[in-house]
């Protein structure tokens, strides 16, 4: 074996074969992930003609996957594919992928979350390479909170046992706390309760609370939580409508940064709001051509009941700078077909009001391989919200730049000097191309989010 390789060993705990495989990570001419055992030297080589932080995070997972009886993986790399990244780097995305190896959802009808990561330790590492690899285990086992949360059926995860579920988790340095139908009655969600009163299920606004000892600044992040979208009086044709479930993932993955943030201890305050309703058809169900007041008392013209999304964030929004006044505001949302339309599986779309933030925003998704591309909002999709009823149409009956004009409309509910980006995730719930989401969700966002408010205290340490 070359010496000069850079070498990584991985322990799995609780195993009791005494076996070590050892696996050569090399640069090759094939565009696709590979790897071979029918090499000399070692057990298995993987290649690859370029590796990305993808690359690093599918071959923690495959290792783990394919060499499940071994007890300790030897990670061997490259000279010409080593200095692409830093150790902590290779350690961090290595350890997730490892962490994520023996996930498989299974079916409770209880809404109680439990995730559990494979056990892996680091061996003959620095406390640098030790803290890098325990990073990836959190920001693992943060997203399988999420993947839990929007894999579970709509009729075990609802706005009141969203709430019971992360209320379980109990997680550490987090207040939680919500407002329920009465409440937000009384103080005016018309957005989001005009969306909740088709259904037999109360709303909830959840808030988690991150809040350590004189933080630098404050970032509020902001979560579509709708729990099943049937599409209301608009019904969705029955195509993908058993997927519909997963129109919480906003809410969820802004849970799971949550619990990846107050882990890692950033020294920011960092607010949680998840939207929770749940979007049905019934006599008490919300019309095509009613009229809303929202919480900042905007009037809305509802359009198509399956724009549910905006509506709820637009109360949020509202909300979170009236209470929060954050430094930065953020949401992510499972918000129109449109962005799947666009950008497939590659991208989640990124608009906003702020060229740095969102140029943060789009460099947190390449650093964590959830990425985001950037897409127009504003006065040249403002027709589409002309209304002869209201101030607003949350809409148009024109598919036209749907995504575009959905933020247009967010944008309606956002002060003139908040800093605000909007994340439209609609077709990355399900990415089956990537080795770590070989079945099920993805709980895409949790480490975009994550990622996003460590570049953030990175540029305010810049400015210092």
């Amino acid at each position: 074996m070359n010496s000069s390789l850079l070498t990584f060993t991985f322990a799995r705990t609780q195993h009791c074969d005494q076996l070590t495989r050892t696996i050569y990570l090399t640069s090759k001419t094939n565009k696709q992930l590979t790897l071979n055992q029918d090499v000399s030297d070692f057990n298995a080589e993987i290649s690859k003609s370029t590796f990305s932080v993808a690359d690093i995070q599918d071959i923690g997972y495959l290792i783990a996957t394919t060499f499940t009886q071994a007890t300790t993986l030897q990670l061997c790399i490259d000279d010409t594919i080593a200095n692409q990244y830093s150790h902590q780097q290779w350690l961090k995305w290595l350890s997730f992928g490892l962490a994520l190896s023996n996930y498989r959802y299974h079916h409770s009808d209880s809404p109680l979350l439990a995730p559990i990561i494979a056990d892996f330790t680091l061996l003959n590492a620095t406390i640098d390479e030790i803290i890098a690899f325990e990073n990836g285990k959190i920001l693992a086992q943060s997203q399988l909170i999420a993947r839990e949360l929007i894999n579970k059926p709509g009729n075990v995860i609802y706005p009141q046992s969203f709430v019971e579920a992360i209320e379980t988790l109990a997680i550490n340095n987090i207040e939680l706390s919500y407002l329920d139908d009465a409440m937000m009655l009384e103080q005016g969600f018309g957005g989001l309760m005009s969306i909740a009163q088709g259904s037999d299920r109360e709303a909830r606004l959840l808030c988690l609370d991150y809040h350590p000892q004189d933080p630098k600044f404050t970032v509020a992040l902001v979560g579509k939580g709708v729990t099943f979208d049937s599409g209301g009086i608009s019904i969705k044709q029955p195509r993908y409508m058993s997927t519909m479930k997963v129109d919480m993932g906003g809410a969820a993955a802004v849970v799971g940064a949550l619990n990846a943030i107050a882990q890692l201890q950033l020294p920011i305050r960092v607010i949680g709001l998840c939207g929770l309703v749940e979007n049905m058809p019934s006599g008490k169900a919300i019309k095509p051509g009613d009229v809303v007041t929202m919480l900042n008392k905007t009037s809305v013209e509802i359009i198509s009941t399956d724009a549910e999304g905006r509506m709820v964030l637009a109360d949020v929004l509202h909300y979170a700078q009236q209470h929060y006044q954050p430094d930065y505001l953020v949401d992510i949302a499972t918000l129109t077909g449109g962005t799947g339309i666009a950008l497939g599986k590659a991208f989640a779309s990124l608009m906003g009001n702020n060229d740095d933030l969102i140029a943060h925003a789009k460099a947190a998704g390449q650093a964590c391989s959830e990425p985001l591309w950037p897409m127009p909002s504003g006065d040249m999709f403002s027709t589409a919200l002309d209304s002869d009823f209201a101030d607003l149409r949350h809409g148009s009956e024109e598919p036209d730049g749907s995504p575009c004009v959905a933020a247009t409309f967010l944008s309606h509910f956002i002060e003139p000097n908040q800093k605000w980006i909007h994340i439209d995730s609609a077709a990355m719930s399900f990415m089956t191309h990537r080795k770590i989401y070989t079945k099920a969700t993805t709980g895409y966002g949790t480490l975009l989010l994550t990622e996003l408010c460590q570049q953030l205290i990175l540029q305010d340490q810049l400015h210092q």
